[in-house]
């Protein structure tokens, strides 16, 4: 009996043994599958990403690129006999801008064409006051920007080509009435992919207004964009500086230069808030104050869409 139970004992210390060992080898299987595993999945991980980065690279030498972005602002407020204020009013605002540029870029020359459209109103009504004007009426715009560009260039190296550029400023209210319109020749320069700087000697600038009046002249463009993505939300700068020096002193002078930005952070779905922002000098369009023209400022806040 006492063998028995030494056997019995032997038994189930051997199986326990052989149960733990059984364990551990399964332990160290199943680790040695998933290092395997990581280590394929982060080359698969870099493979998608060179696959993606020749993906966008035949896509700019071979055909179009294009994209847009929008901003939309809409805003109330009432006051009715509210105690700390003593103007009973309400008030009303309503801004739209637009940003879209479709681009083309071969080895042996680009063609970028670029949009921006930003337009604003705000109506205060003030209680007992007459006044049959509505939120749209022009005298409560609030920005009126119009700017279209069109720039081809042949290439000489990868950061240098010849090109040509058309460029218009006006407004949506009082179109080719007032702003500019520049058309000249030149040289640009991309240092980076996303910066295109454009610099032509040989332009001419047509100032619309007050008859009308034009000039030779050195034209100066830059176009910035930048996307980031900042906490796992992507956000989105397009910036255009644009400016023309005469070589003829006129009275008012025909220099003139212009800031135009939009800005839009995503929050869902490409939906998100965006800023515009702009800023504008030009003594030909402005009174001058001091000896010095005025520069124009606007800048709208809102929802923005982009894709």
């Amino acid at each position: 009996m006492k063998k028995l139970s030494l056997i019995a004992l032997c038994l189930t210390l051997f199986m326990g043994a052989s149960f733990a060992q059984s364990i551990e080898d399964l332990k160290a299987q199943r680790d040695e599958k998933a290092a395997q595993q990581a280590e394929l999945q982060g080359q698969a991980d870099a493979l998608a990403g060179e696959v993606a980065s020749l993906d966008d690279q035949i896509v700019k030498l071979s055909g179009w690129q294009t994209g847009l972005n929008g901003l939309l602002g809409l805003a109330f407020a009432k006051n009715d006999k509210w105690q700390s204020i003593a103007n009973n009013n309400s008030s009303s605002a309503f801004n739209v801008g637009i940003t879209a540029f479709a681009n083309k870029n071969t080895d042996a020359y680009f063609w970028n064409n670029k949009g921006i459209l930003n337009k604003a109103w705000q109506d205060v009504d003030k209680a007992g006051e007459s006044g049959d004007d509505g939120l749209f009426d022009q005298e409560n715009s609030t920005a009126d920007i119009v700017n279209i560009a069109s720039l081809y260039g042949f290439k000489l190296s990868d950061n240098f080509a010849v090109s040509a550029l058309g460029e218009l400023n006006t407004s949506v209210n009082d179109f080719l009435k007032i702003g500019t319109f520049d058309i000249g020749v030149g040289a640009t320069w991309t240092p980076i992919s996303n910066l295109v700087v454009v610099m032509h000697p040989l332009n001419y600038h047509y100032a619309f207004g007050n008859g009308g009046e034009g000039a030779m002249g050195a034209k100066i463009r830059a176009d910035y964009t930048q996307g980031i993505t900042v906490a796992g939300k992507g956000m989105a700068w397009s910036s255009t500086f644009t400016t023309f020096l005469p070589y003829k002193e006129l009275d008012p002078s025909l220099f003139e230069w212009t800031w135009l930005n939009n800005l839009s952070f995503s929050i869902w779905n490409g939906i998100g808030v965006g800023v515009g922002l702009g800023l504008r000098g030009a003594e030909f369009e402005v009174a001058k104050s001091n000896g010095k023209a005025d520069t124009q400022l606007f800048y709208t806040v809102g929802l923005s869409y982009g894709f």
